[in-house]
């Protein structure tokens, strides 16, 4: 029991360390042209996908990334006007992932909306009885 209660500290700690910026709140990162609002899940537990999605005027396309790499590049919104992405929690490491959304738009320009995803690992209950 103990054992699994360590497996969640490294992540709570993580996330209680890290500073909530404007950036790793899902605002935006210096730029004030555009309408981009970015909507993500914080955190993730196995079976529960990770998600995000930005919604807007005059956006052409979305790369979203975590941990520095390409998880999708979205150019066509949905039904809600959204560019989205979802993603396996298993594809996450154990504590806070730092993932961003690149959004260009039509006149060309790009900005990055930052925020993170913390992984949990889920302790079973066990019968002690």
């Amino acid at each position: 029991m103990i054992r699994r209660s360590l497996l969640v500290l490294p992540a709570a700690l993580a996330a209680a360390a890290l500073p909530v910026t404007p950036a790793l709140a899902g605002e935006e990162d210096g730029d004030d042209s555009g309408s981009a609002k970015l909507r993500a899940s914080s955190s993730c537990v196995l079976g529960q996908p990770a998600k995000a999605a930005v919604s807007g005027d005059g956006i052409v396309r979305v790369d979203f990334y975590v941990n520095g790499k390409l998880v999708k590049r979205d150019s066509s919104a949905d039904s809600a006007g959204r560019f989205a992405m979802s993603m396996r929690c298993a594809r996450l490491h154990i504590g806070a992932n730092r993932a961003s959304a690149v959004v260009t738009s039509e006149e060309g320009s790009r900005r990055a909306l930052r925020f993170q995803i913390a992984r949990v690992s889920q302790a079973s209950p066990r019968f002690t009885g």
